[in-house]
């Protein structure tokens, strides 16, 4: 890599593998424009030659490598101004008959508006490829980035990227070469705004994947070394950039253009759509647009080796299940696919079923291993294309990383329950607690207080000298009563009572519609099951018995003020002797 500190700018600067640098620094320019030279005799190669800003700089730089006259291939990845301007000027410079100027289609119908006499030709009508002997070249369509037919050029054997506004950055002081990750916040803002969608993105650098990048040569901002090729793209795929817009293709892509339209609806739901399962709902119902599906599964392994499974039998909601047996053997298919080479994709027949389906291998992101499956469980075979076999790729590497997010909320969703769980729950007893009390009388009491003929009641349990037990005993001892108390009293309510331990020997339970009657029933139950209590060991032969008061809840009362009521009648029932259940009584005045 070049010293950017020590480097004469008014000369070409070699890149490697016969490829140089021959732009020209734009003075207090955050919007830096590159154009590159591949050296080639009398068959080389200029890049995005530019505007007539820099094209004299551009000029004498390219005449101390070759003379122009050797120029025969001018690549222009887009149209705008600042790589296109300077053709006519070329023109001018350029007599050689077999001269020409390569660029996708939709580019070109632009170009021809220059009135140059160097002909136009359509990369896509070449076969994507510049075959030639020393410098092959290969052209990767990345449509809307920026441009509609935008494209990058690959050089195979130098292994350098010529990205065009992919990869682009603004800089705030002239630098040639990136130097660290910290060039990332300079790619960020020219992607943001210039991109029209993250997922357009994601699909652009996906084309890219299969390639040995070893150097990104963009238009604008920096040049990428090697050693930081990987985290750009990287951070790229994550990037946030405009709003989706549906592409218009070319000839060739016209043939595809019902399974483009899937594809681009989909990722427009990754893209607006927050909810794994609406995503898999649309996915269902657009893949219904080219197969014969009878439904869509998803599988997905944990790391403790659970399995979660999204399926249409349950309105996608994720559940844990084993998959079948034919199911879990696709996950050893890694290699599996069709007659060409398209990564993590094939068509199969479920054994067990005896049906054809087809198949995308979802793979964990950072280990890039298979983790889940989305299978396409289909009414008859059919047979893909080979463009058709990659679209679906991409929309596998797509749908892993919604899966990916899908886990990872999951996961946090687990942690955030069982910490609520933590939270609610008295660990020594299970019931719940203070807590859990004041959360839940809120919506409970209001619902009272809009029909007063909602009966609630409250009853609070005090262990009769429970102080012994700890002092004669000790307080594991004490914990093993608590615990078998608190068993008494998820057994004794109903699913819709709320039995909470307040604190110590301290017990209350919540009734819902129940009155006077069935509340003190309730109360006078589980007393008599505390005093037939009989535990195991050191507590052998000791009875126990409990003290209890109830109280109605009126409507508009606090929950402190029935708490208090029902303590009243707690300590009437102590006072009376203990071991018995009262009910604090209603009068003119209120309950007493």
């Amino acid at each position: 890599m070049v010293d950017d500190a020590s480097q004469d700018w008014d000369g070409p600067v070699a890149l490697g593998g016969r490829v140089w640098w021959v732009g020209a620094p734009l003075q207090d320019d955050t919007f830096q424009c590159h154009t590159y030279l591949i050296e080639n005799g009398a068959d080389s190669i200029l890049i995005d030659p530019g505007s007539m800003i820099n094209f004299a700089a551009m000029l004498r730089k390219v005449e101390a490598v070759v003379p122009v006259a050797h120029l025969r291939w001018i690549i222009c990845q887009h149209p705008d101004p600042d790589i296109t301007a300077s053709l006519p000027a070329l023109d001018r410079l350029i007599s050689r008959p077999d001269a020409v100027v390569l660029s996708h289609w939709r580019s070109i119908a632009l170009l021809k508006h220059y009135d140059i006499k160097i002909p136009l030709q359509c990369i896509e009508k070449m076969e994507w490829q510049l075959d030639l002997e020393a410098c092959p070249l290969s052209f990767v369509f990345t449509p809307y980035l920026h441009f509609p037919g935008a494209f990058c050029t690959f050089h195979k054997k130098a292994g350098i990227l010529f990205s065009s506004d992919l990869f682009g950055g603004f800089t705030e002081e002239w630098q040639l070469f990136a130097q660290d990750e910290s060039y990332f916040e300079a790619i960020r803002p020219f992607h943001e705004h210039y991109m029209p969608s993250q997922t357009i993105l994601f699909d652009g650098l996906m084309k890219l994947a299969p390639l040995s990048i070893r150097l990104i040569a963009p238009q604008h901002g920096c040049i990428i070394p090697e050693h930081l090729v990987h985290f750009m793209i990287e951070q790229l795929k994550l990037l946030d950039c405009g709003l989706f817009s549906l592409a218009q293709g070319n000839t060739d892509i016209q043939q595809l253009s019902r399974l483009n339209l899937l594809l681009r609806k989909f990722f427009k739901e990754l893209v607006f759509v927050k909810a794994f399962r609406a995503v898999l709902e649309t996915l269902a119902r657009l893949a219904e647009d080219v197969l014969p599906l009878e439904r869509l599964d998803v599988y997905w392994i944990l790391d403790d080796d659970q399995w979660l499974l999204w399926s249409q039998e349950s309105y996608y909601q994720p559940r844990q299940q084993l998959p079948q047996a034919d199911v879990a053997a696709l996950f050893a298919q890694r290699e599996a696919q069709l007659d060409w080479s398209v990564r993590g994709v094939y068509l199969c027949v479920l054994g067990q079923e005896t049906k054809p389906a087809l198949v995308l291998h979802l793979h964990d992101s950072e280990s890039g291993t298979v983790r889940g499956l989305a299978i396409f469980r289909l009414l008859r075979p059919v047979v893909l294309t080979l463009e058709e076999g990659r679209m679906l790729s991409r929309m596998g590497e797509a749908l892993s990383v919604a899966a990916m997010r899908e886990i990872l909320y999951h996961q946090l969703e687990g942690e955030r329950q069982r910490y609520y769980e933590r939270s609610i729950r008295d660990p020594l007893t299970q019931l719940y607690t203070r807590f859990y009390l004041r959360e839940s009388v809120t919506r409970l009491f209001e619902m009272q207080d809009r029909d007063p003929r909602t009966q609630l009641s409250i009853a609070m349990f005090d262990l009769d000298h429970f102080k012994s037990v700890n002092d004669t005993y000790g307080h594991g001892a004490g914990d093993d009563v608590l615990r078998a108390l608190g068993q008494i009293l998820l057994a004794e309510t109903r699913t819709l009572d709320i039995p909470v331990r307040l604190g110590g020997e301290e017990f209350v339970l919540l009734m819902v519609g129940s009155g006077a009657q069935e509340s003190l029933d309730v109360a006078e139950r589980i007393r008599l099951r505390v005093e037939a209590l009989a535990l195991p060991g050191i507590l052998a032969g000791r009875r126990f018995s409990i003290s209890a008061g109830v109280s109605l809840r009126q409507p508009r009362e606090s929950l402190e003020t029935v708490l208090e009521r029902a303590d009243v009648a707690l300590y009437q029932a102590k006072d009376g002797g203990r071991n018995q259940v009262r009910m604090a009584v209603i009068s003119i005045g209120g309950e007493r």
